[in-house]
């Protein structure tokens, strides 16, 4: 009995079983905490989420787009598609991620617009377990982020399809204005030359794909994958592959002397189109109002001068006849071009049936809806020459060589466009109506 009375055999044993049990509550707490952790990560996910979609919101009610829904839905609904549901909204967005809470957990989202800024949180009230020991009889874990929506210079450069190029060593100035594209490949925004390609006085370049250059460090200045940037001009698209012979009350133009000045309008006296109209070479032509040109390719070339202020319309396939493959725009040689789009397009300088889109034809210079030709439309230009007003060519590439005079309305919206001359855009004196608009989201601190 005695010997048993002094024996220390398993002393150690407890002394290890009494300190593990602080030692276990704190693993558990440690555990406890962890949790909180992972579900602070997929809050912050969620409010990221949440903010982002409602900055999409906002640019679209800014004129960007539209969208049937609320700012506060879209946000929700993302929300909800990271696993957070506000309590009054249960499971009722599209993609949820939201599961059934054990009893006494519940999640809240809210959403807050101050001038461009959108700011989402979102909450988890938890029981506490372990934590009580602390003090704690629940927890709320809490999450928020905000987004912004810039506005970039407006375009006065939009391709609407593929890229916006850069070739060779051009000077491209558009300080009141940006350069964008519509396109998502990868090399939406493309510099295809050498360190000579001058784009540093643009007021912005953005592409909705990523950008790509073969020398200098041109594509720190793009802005990749933007938002697509509407086009303001699709209206025309419409209005006039809605036109009939029968709008034009005299029907085709014959064709003039091959000297003329100035080239007969649509108007008064004759209210007409021009029919497989080419000008001609060596000659002169003064131009001033708004032309009509169907069913065959417009040449200017060799040393013809065209100057005038004018509007040229093309107009699309099938119109005189059904294998009548539209009007195209042909430039080839060292013609002199110097021509100003008219301001502002009156009712009496259209047919009746484009009278709902006369503001869309303020500045215009150029239509030209021809269907898809790789080799699109090259405009030339140089000391003499100019093009001054806005260029829409919105199914085939345009290629800008040369050089182009900057009026406060100057600009070009094309299916692809590559600037390989020293060109000059501003589109600052262009009316709201023609004049694309550029937002970009951001997540900001």
């Amino acid at each position: 009995m005695r010997k048993m009375l002094h024996c220390r055999r398993g002393s150690v044993a407890f002394a290890t079983v009494a300190a593990m049990v602080p030692l276990v509550g704190f693993l558990a707490l440690g555990t406890e905490a962890g949790s909180w952790y992972v579900t602070k990560q997929h809050a912050q996910t969620a409010a990221d989420a949440a903010a982002y979609s409602g900055g999409i919101w906002l640019a679209c009610s800014q004129g960007a787009c539209s969208d049937t829904k609320t700012l506060d839905y879209r946000a929700k609904e993302f929300a909800a598609q990271n696993a957070f549901c506000d309590a009054a909204d249960g499971n009722a967005y599209p993609g949820t991620k939201c599961t059934p809470r054990p009893s006494g957990i519940s999640q809240s989202v809210t959403v807050a617009v101050a001038g461009n800024f959108v700011t989402a949180t979102v909450s988890q009230r938890q029981p506490a377990y372990l934590a009580k020991l602390l003090g704690l009889s629940t927890v709320n874990i809490r999450a928020s982020a905000k987004a912004e929506v810039v506005t970039l210079a407006n375009p006065c450069v939009l391709t609407l399809h593929d890229p916006l190029s850069f070739q060779g060593s051009p000077t491209v100035q558009a300080q009141k204005c940006g350069l964008a594209s519509n396109s998502t490949a990868a090399g939406s925004v493309s510099f295809t030359g050498n360190t000579g390609i001058d784009v540093s006085k643009v007021g912005s370049i953005s592409g909705q794909g990523g950008c790509t250059q073969t020398g200098g460090n041109q594509c720190t200045k793009a802005i990749t994958y933007a938002p697509p940037v509407p086009n303001p001009l699709s209206g025309l698209d419409s209005a006039i592959s809605a036109l009939k012979p029968a709008d034009f009350p005299d029907g085709a133009c014959q064709q003039p002397p091959s000297t003329i000045t100035p080239l007969p309008a649509y108007g008064a006296p004759k209210k007409c189109y021009y029919d497989s109209f080419s000008f001609q070479n060596n000659q002169t032509y003064n131009l001033s109002g708004v032309y009509f040109f169907a069913d065959g390719q417009i040449n200017i070339q060799g040393n013809t001068t065209i100057t005038g202020t004018a509007t040229l319309i093309l107009l699309p396939p099938k119109f005189v006849k059904p294998s009548d493959k539209g009007a195209s725009l042909s430039i080839s040689g060292t013609p002199t071009i110097q021509i100003t789009a008219p301001a502002t397009v009156s009712g009496t300088q259209v047919p009746a049936a484009l009278a709902s889109v006369l503001n869309l034809m303020s500045n215009l210079l150029i239509y030209d809806p021809e269907p898809y030709n790789k080799n699109g439309i090259t405009l030339t230009g140089n000391s003499t020459s100019y093009f001054s007003g806005i260029t829409y060519v919105p199914n085939t590439p345009v290629t800008y060589q040369g050089s182009t005079q900057s009026s406060t309305c100057t600009q070009v919206i094309a299916y692809a466009i590559t600037l390989s001359g020293n060109s000059n855009f501003d589109n600052s004196g262009c009316p709201a109506s023609v004049m694309p608009t550029s937002k970009i989201v951001r997540l900001v601190p």
